[in-house]
């Protein structure tokens, strides 16, 4: 009975995840994107803490590996590319049809790469779609300082983010403790929501796109020198 109720206690938090992400649906089609926003992020706590109490728990299976990637694809893929259509991307006609529907696509080929093909310890391949639908959903709560077409490039880069062969780093097993990341989160929460420096919420999102792109963007100054050295 104990070991049937340690293995549904990280369900109860998956599907949470999952119902934040319907409820977020709900508030669109009442008219009010902005809750549906707020949902999405509460269900990126619930994202979070689902994998952590299994790994607690020594329950974790391809069941709950499923389950998270199903609910994923709700909350951090469909709930977004609809907040970003009814807020913005609406505006652009059938552009703003494709870019959301674009989105949550790419999502679904991100969870179902990441579900067969072999990690890189230490990495994502592609931007977790945790991520970008949550890097989506912060930036749309900034709709009267972001132009339509600016989240309108923001949604087709991170969808292509989430597909693409970038290695983003997973903080998780690369080595930083558990209270040097509470820590940091801790920080940037104060300074952001008690301090009113909001804008600084995207100083790490920036670094994380960076970070995943350091390969790509080495390459490219490797190339350019190259090209300069050969042009004298």
């Amino acid at each position: 009975m104990l070991i049937i109720i340690k293995r549904i206690i990280p369900s109860i938090f998956t599907l949470g995840n999952l119902i934040f992400g319907l409820i977020a649906l709900l508030m669109i089609l009442e008219g009010n994107p902005n809750l549906g926003a707020a949902f999405i992020i509460t269900g990126m706590l619930m994202d979070g803490l689902d994998g952590r109490i299994a790994r607690a728990l020594g329950v974790s299976s391809e069941f709950g590996k499923e389950l998270d990637s199903l609910s994923d694809l709700v909350t951090f893929g469909v709930a977004p590319a609809f907040v970003a259509y009814t807020l913005s991307l609406n505006e652009l006609g059938f552009l703003g049809i494709f870019l959301s529907f674009t989105f949550a696509i790419c999502g679904a080929i991100r969870l179902a790469r990441f579900n067969v093909i072999d990690p890189i310890p230490g990495f994502f391949i592609g931007m977790p779609i945790t991520m970008a639908g949550g890097i989506l959903t912060i930036i749309m709560t900034y709709q009267n300082v972001i132009s339509t077409p600016l989240l309108a490039s923001i949604t087709g880069l991170l969808a292509y983010f989430m597909i693409s062969t970038v290695k983003y780093p997973d903080f998780k097993k690369v080595g930083m403790s558990k209270f040097l990341q509470a820590s940091i989160i801790f920080f940037f929460l104060f300074v952001i929501f008690v301090l009113k420096f909001r804008e600084l919420i995207f100083f790490p999102v920036i670094i994380y796109i960076l970070i995943g792109l350091k390969e790509q963007i080495l390459i490219f100054v490797r190339y350019y020198k190259s090209r300069k050295f050969l042009s004298k």
